[in-house]
């Protein structure tokens, strides 16, 4: 395997030549944009090489984050670049199943960036298809096990393909949630929009003051919107 170079913010690095999943825009996305500025407990679902982790480390710093994933060689490299940040005392990771987690606990925060693909294929072999397919995590068995570990006042917050979000809907309606907040995402101003991100709670009074908004990333080419630098001015380096 081709090893990767170490993926440099301001503030941290991430290695991520062995995990099931790369550092991406996705990632980087729920990272900066969920909102949990009091929540004392999180969990990262689907940690992968612990990004989404590091971010909620550097920007909630009264929080205990914990990572799980069901690869091995994921939940070993993000436990590395949790040792090797300066949250190293806030940050563990484990192999776990999400829907085999006890629920003896419970978390102000469940955050992911959770496999979506859900093509038909009835197996998958790498760690990587794992990742990113569905089977692993169906997004209805993700919502009622989030339900039954997220605190009263919990945060439940996932980016997602806009096409499986009236999957999501449906799925928090049966588990007695709400959406609260939503961002539509766009590459560029005349792109369709391609991810959403979301923000669900139990609070049902939520539901009547939706947050609802959209966000570009790019103006021409790879030139950052003055949104989305300022989304994550203090992660990139080059802002």
């Amino acid at each position: 395997m081709k090893k990767s170079s170490p993926f440099r913010f301001k503030k941290f690095e991430v290695s991520h030549s062995r995990s099931s999943m790369k550092v991406g825009v996705d990632g980087v996305l729920i990272g900066c944009w969920v909102r949990a500025s009091e929540a004392g407990t999180i969990l990262d679902v689907g940690t992968g090489c612990g990004v989404v982790a590091l971010i909620c480390a550097q920007r909630f710093p009264e929080a205990s984050i914990r990572g799980i994933d069901i690869d091995a060689e994921s939940v070993d490299e993000a436990n590395f670049n949790f040792n090797n940040s300066l949250f190293s005392g806030r940050l563990q990771a484990e192999i776990k199943d999400f829907l085999e987690m006890a629920e003896t606990e419970r978390f102000d925060l469940i955050i992911s960036n959770p496999p979506f693909f859900s093509s038909g294929v009835k197996s998958v072999e790498t760690a990587r298809e794992k990742a990113r397919h569905e089977l692993s995590l169906p997004l209805s068995a993700l919502i009622a096990k989030a339900r039954r570990l997220m605190t009263d006042m919990g945060v439940l917050a996932l980016v997602l393909p806009v096409d499986r979000f009236e999957d999501l809907v449906e799925a928090t309606r049966l588990n007695g949630l709400c959406i609260s907040r939503q961002t539509t995402v766009k590459g560029h101003p005349d792109a369709p929009a391609k991810r959403i991100l979301v923000e669900i709670t139990a609070a049902k009074e939520n539901e009547d003051r939706r947050e609802e908004s959209e966000l570009t990333m790019m103006q021409e080419g790879t030139t950052p919107t003055d949104e989305y630098r300022q989304l994550t001015k203090d992660f990139y380096l080059n802002y």
